[in-house]
């Protein structure tokens, strides 16, 4: 589509009026991020919005996705985080405007579905590095650019409307943009604002399993065949089903000044506000396993072998725990959760672009943002528990999903507190017994449903606080040169981090087991529950699915809250903890860089070469108060107690020279060819350099665990090495294929170690659960030994890949855009090697194909993104593996017609073929989720005048 425009051209900043044609549409913004590509020195790719307002996706990181090499991790099926050559989120540098910009995030990671796509104009991934960029990026850096009236220029009004569907939820959420834009007094003065406001209900439907525990003391395993196992064993922490409800709220305003002082020099003032809420209410049903009390079943119910022994759990010949039975410190719950992300994101902005004459250009840039995520009294993570002391078998087959089967005793009774429930419930539908209809309930499920039967347990509220402010100033100078230079560049840059981590929580204090022993009384009103019923379609795509209970009790999670509260006298609000921190990091930077121009054998050449320098100082201050006992809550946990809080400053400061070369090549008018070699960094993340020890895990049977940072942490380098060949065969055609290498040295490990700690009065911490008195410290009592995380420097990898992108169009309209991406290392992950403490997190191959027809006022685009198997990280929640997300794919399609050249009707289809997020651990059966997300769809109206 076209439409006649008034656009200034001319000398300096102060251009004539000339009316030229400004394309919109797909091709169109095809045509653009291919020039980009083209014209730029090293190997850059770029998305540039079909119009004001319009950007070829709904979510930024779902749009970065169709470059090649680009990667997503999605939240709440809606893309948040990337991943860049096999590079994950913390070694991408994102800039919005040149700019960085603080993070509600308690890592570096930059999370896309904070700004929506309406604001934003172009984004350019830069896969090579130049001397004028920021430090940070391994893996890439990513501009995110947005509207300016001197670009726009003149008076520009758009917006639209749309509605949008979810199918799990069966909600419908309105999402409304707008933007306005003009300038005044000859061009010397402009203004623009935009702004939007997002909703979106969202179902999704969950199993997951915390992690898999390796040698936590499951007693005497033994193989399918009878066999001892001596081996390693892999256990499960625990099995849920789980529902979560999100409402997600996103409002979004840019507002920017941009003032010509004269003709030379721009004056730009811009403030980009967002607010993003995510609040949940989760409602679950599932089992605690505590490896000690394990045992084994026989498939006919009995607990004992012919020899009068207890059967024994099984495992299969990976050592995982396939079959097990437990009665003793079962937990059997109903959970209310709440995962409330509640962010404030500002930025701020003054530029001074000055033409000081033909031959120099200067760039002032002043910025400062900052973004907080609230504590919100815990509700980052907070459970309230209601269920029952209970007896369950757990099994792990050939299906993705395990069966947890409520079990009953020779008398046919099941435990719930301090009484039992009459009514047998089927031992197994794995071993010729019957899977769970919820049209036929097994005997005894009526009675599990039964308000009247459920008891308190534990009521936690814990999460961070984290308040990260950013503070930048740069000056950039562009010197036109001679005789073969075309160009040095050379700058200085100043910028200030200070991002504060604080943590709440009611655990340090014990209050959150005031009922996890599941008393009689107080006794749950039946008016606070009620029968829940995922539905029996309930992730019925995965294997497996249908043979536990769809119906469970469930409960007002605020409520339950306040009524404990009541009958305790007691207030189970989190609190602010000792073991908070912050880090402020500086950093001072200078580069030059030198382009040049020459001819080989006629073939016009490019190249680029420069050097940046830096140095960082970093401190970090807090508090820890650190571990002085333990004391027994229930049969399965165990309360740490803590000492005064101690202050604590630690320093660190490093050095980095980053130089940089890229050639360009132009073979001919059409074919070009590329090579670049860098030095690149990333810094270790702010919370691994906390000195804080964390106790993360206190159980009984010795399952215990902390964490601690460490502030001595060196950034990763990276040697960096680049070739392609491009070839632009038409107006928006063209094909490209590329090798990239890196070597990166100073990956962090986590090392583990053993760490005993020292008690208020001198001697050694000892646990309590070990001795013969369980209930209180004795002579017998063993050495409290902790196995402690620690973050250390010392690994060295090598990545490296192939990408390859074909765009091709046609002039009947239809298109096609494929690209994929095949990435190895020398530091993949052997999952079956329980020694080995590094491998590369994030690699995978990719792919995307779309295809479009644009012809007219018609436009139809559909869109497929895979992306094989990866190692998203080498921990789990509460489990000792990795945790690995295996392969996925999804279909999007959307579609326009423009019903006059100023109003256009559209409608999106998200996930149409309703794919589901599958993570797990070490081995195919080590289940840790997931989650379907559903489809979506969305239908609107946009006008643009």
């Amino acid at each position: 589509m076209a439409v006649a425009q008034e656009q200034a051209t001319g000398n300096g900043n102060r251009p004539e009026n000339v009316e030229t044609i400004q394309v919109r549409g797909i091709r169109a913004s095809m045509v653009r991020a291919m020039d980009v590509k083209k014209e730029s020195g090293g190997v850059v790719d770029a998305i540039s919005a079909e119009d004001i307002g319009k950007f070829p996706d709904t979510n930024l990181a779902e749009s970065l996705q169709r470059i090649s090499g680009v990667s997503i991790d999605r939240s709440g099926g809606e893309g948040q985080l990337i991943t860049v050559r096999g590079f994950g989120p913390q070694f991408n540098t994102v800039l919005v405007n040149g700019r960085q910009i603080a993070s509600e995030n308690q890592s570096r990671a930059f999370s896309f579905d904070t700004i929506a796509s309406e604001l934003v104009s172009s984004l350019d991934v830069h896969k090579t590095s130049t001397a004028t960029m920021q430090s940070g990026g391994v893996g890439s850096t990513i501009n995110v650019n947005t509207a300016k009236p001197f670009s726009i220029k003149g008076f520009k009004v758009a917006g639209s409307v749309k509605g949008v569907y979810d199918e799990n939820s069966e909600e419908a959420t309105p999402q409304v943009s707008a933007l306005i834009s003009n300038t005044f007094d000859n061009e010397r003065f402009g203004v623009l604002l935009a702004v939007s406001h997002q909703e979106r209900d969202t179902r999704l439907n969950q199993a997951q399993m915390d992690g898999w525990l390796e040698n936590v003391g499951i007693p005497n395993p033994q193989t399918e065949s009878g066999a001892d196992w001596n081996g390693t064993v892999f256990s499960p922490r625990n099995y849920d089903h789980k529902v979560t409800f999100e409402n997600r709220k996103r409002t979004n305003a840019n507002l920017v000044f941009q003032y010509a002082l004269n003709d030379d020099a721009t004056l730009t003032a811009d403030v980009l506000y967002s607010d993003f809420d995510v609040e949940t209410n989760a409602t679950s049903y599932g089992h605690w396993f505590t490896a000690p009390n394990v045992q084994g079943v026989n498939d006919d119910g009995s607990l004992f072998d012919a020899d009068g022994n207890r059967v024994r759990p099984t495992v299969d010949e990976n050592g995982t725990v396939i079959d097990l039975y437990q009665e003793v410190g079962l937990a059997t719950d109903m959970h209310a959760k709440k995962f409330d992300r509640l962010t404030d994101t500002i930025a701020y902005g003054l530029n001074l672009d000055w033409n000081v004459n033909d031959k120099l250009n200067l760039k002032f840039d002043l910025s400062h943002s900052e973004a907080e995520r609230e504590a919100n009294n815990g509700r980052g993570n907070q459970l309230s528990l209601i269920g029952y002391a209970n007896r369950v078998r757990f099994q792990v087959d050939d299906n993705i999903l395990p069966v947890a089967s409520m079990f009953a005793d020779a008398n046919g009774n099941i435990y719930s507190g301090q009484q039992e429930i009459d009514g047998a419930i089927g031992v197994s539908p794995i071993d010729g017994f019957p899977a769970y209809d919820p049209n036929v309930p097994p005997a005894g499920v009526s009675d599990l449903l039964d308000p009247a039967n459920s008891r308190a347990h534990v009521m936690l509220r814990r999460g961070w606080a984290v308040d990260d402010k950013i503070t930048q100033f740069r000056l950039d100078g562009d010197y036109m040169g001679d005789q073969g230079i075309a160009k040095a560049k050379f700058g200085l840059q100043y910028s200030k981090e200070t991002k504060a981590l604080t943590r709440w929580d009611n655990e340090g204090v014990g209050i959150h087991c005031t009922y996890c022993g599941y008393p009689d009384v107080p006794g749950i009103p039946a008016s606070a529950q009620y029968v829940f019923d995922a539905g029996s379609d309930f992730l019925s795509g995965v294997s497996g699915s249908g043979r536990m209970p769809t119906q469970w009790l469930a409960h007002d999670g605020e409520a339950h809250f306040v009524y404990l509260e009541q009958q305790s006298g007691l207030s189970f609000d989190a609190v602010r903890r000792n073991n908070s921190f912050e880090v402020e990091e500086e950093t001072i930077a200078a580069y030059l860089e030198l382009d040049f121009e020459g001819e080989i054998g006629g073939m016009p050449l490019f190249v680029t070469t420069g050097v940046r320098v830096e140095q960082t100082d970093v401190k970090v201050t807090g508090t820890e108060a650190p571990i002085i006992g333990l004391t027994i809550l229930d049969q399965t946990e165990m309360l740490a107690q803590f000492g005064d809080a101690q202050a604590f400053s630690v320093n660190n400061d490093y050095d980095a020279i980053l130089p940089n070369f890229s050639a360009k090549l132009e073979l001919t008018d059409d074919l070009i060819a590329r090579v670049a070699a860098s030095k690149t960094l990333t810094r270790p993340t702010l919370e691994s350099m906390s000195p804080v020890t964390v106790i993360t895990t206190t159980r009984q049977g010795g399952d215990l665990t902390s964490t601690s940072g460490n502030p001595e942490l060196e950034p990763f380098e990276s040697d960096n090495f680049d070739l392609s060949l491009e070839w632009y065969y038409g107006d928006a055609s063209y094909a490209s294929v590329g090798y990239f290498k890196k070597d990166v040295a100073n990956f962090i490990v986590n090392a583990q170690e053993d760490r005993t700690f020292v008690t208020a009065s001198g001697g050694t911490l000892v646990d309590p659960s070990t001795g013969s008195d369980s209930g209180a410290a004795d002579a017998d009592d063993a050495v409290a030994v902790f196995t402690n995380t620690l973050p250390n420097n010392g690994e060295n990898a090598t990545v490296d890949g192939i990408e390859v992108a074909w765009q091709h169009t046609l002039d009947s309209g239809f298109g096609v855009l494929a690209n994929a991406t095949f990435v190895d290392s020398n530091a993949d992950l052997d999952p079956a090697d329980t020694t080995q403490v590094f491998a590369v997190t994030g690699l995978s191959d990719s792919l995307n194909l779309v295809g479009f027809y644009e012809d007219g006022p018609l436009q139809v685009r559909l869109a497929w993104n895979w992306r094989d198997e990866f190692v998203q990280s080498l921990t789990q929640v509460q489990g000792d593996g990795p945790t690995i997300v295996e392969d996925y794919h999804q279909l999007d399609m959307s579609g326009s017609y423009d019903i006059s050249d100023n109003i256009t009707v559209f409608f999106e289809g998200i996930n149409l073929t309703e794919e589901y997020v599958h993570k797990r651990g070490r081995f195919a059966n080590h289940l840790l989720l997931v989650e379907d997300s559903g489809r979506r769809w969305a239908l609107g109206v946009r006008g643009s005048f």
